[in-house]
């Protein structure tokens, strides 16, 4: 379920020391460990994101089983793009053990240091790599994580609905009004899939 509330930060670009990586692709945390020293306790939901290191997507939930770790870690994973007024929709889902879920995402209520405009790929047949991680929203522990790539298509929509959506002005009524209007018109994430602009398999 879509959530309009502005999530935490997630440091997920910087070393274990604290100080900003440049020119990392992934972040280095590792399984077993908490996505942030020293935290807990997460909303149950997701987290999209850009940065310096790409696309991220962190999904936090309380039901951690075996068979949704091992959808995250090594099961199909399927994500369409949905770009309505001023919000960018991504939806995902993992196997059956995470059927079609989404997230919000706004270029201007990201942190500051998340406000990367992507570059387009001189390529046409370049790929995007998308991040994704699995945290217990009950004890903050990162259960699992994986690079997938993104068709080249479906990144190029993506990385142009971000960049028209930063050239925007922002209004945050307008975004809150866009989200409860699909979230009305279209109750579940399934239902919203027939909005989206494009589609794809990772890793094909």
């Amino acid at each position: 379920m879509m959530q309009i509330t502005k999530l935490d930060h997630i440091h997920l670009d910087k070393r274990r020391d604290g100080v900003p990586s440049r020119g990392r692709f992934v972040p280095i945390y590792r399984v077993g460990e908490p996505l942030c020293p020293g935290r807990r306790k997460w909303p149950s939901g997701a987290q999209f994101s850009h940065g310096v290191g790409g696309f991220e997507l962190t999904l936090f939930r309380t039901d951690i089983e075996e068979d949704v770790v091992e959808a995250v870690r090594r099961g199909k994973g399927e994500f369409a793009l949905v770009v309505e007024s001023s919000v960018i929709i991504l939806a995902y889902r993992f196997e059956d053990a995470i059927p079609w879920e989404d997230v919000p995402y706004t270029w201007h209520l990201q942190p500051e240091d998340r406000r990367v405009i992507p570059l387009l790929d001189a390529s046409p047949e370049a790929r995007s790599l998308l991040w994704i991680a699995l945290v217990g929203a009950d004890d903050g522990i990162i259960h699992a994580q994986r690079g997938m790539t993104l068709s080249p298509a479906f990144g190029r929509a993506l990385k142009l609905a971000i960049r028209e959506q930063a050239m925007m002005p922002f209004s945050p009524t307008e975004c809150t009004s866009a989200i409860r209007r699909l979230c009305l018109e279209f109750s579940h994430p399934a239902d919203r899939l027939s909005l989206a602009v494009a589609r794809t398999m990772g890793n094909e």
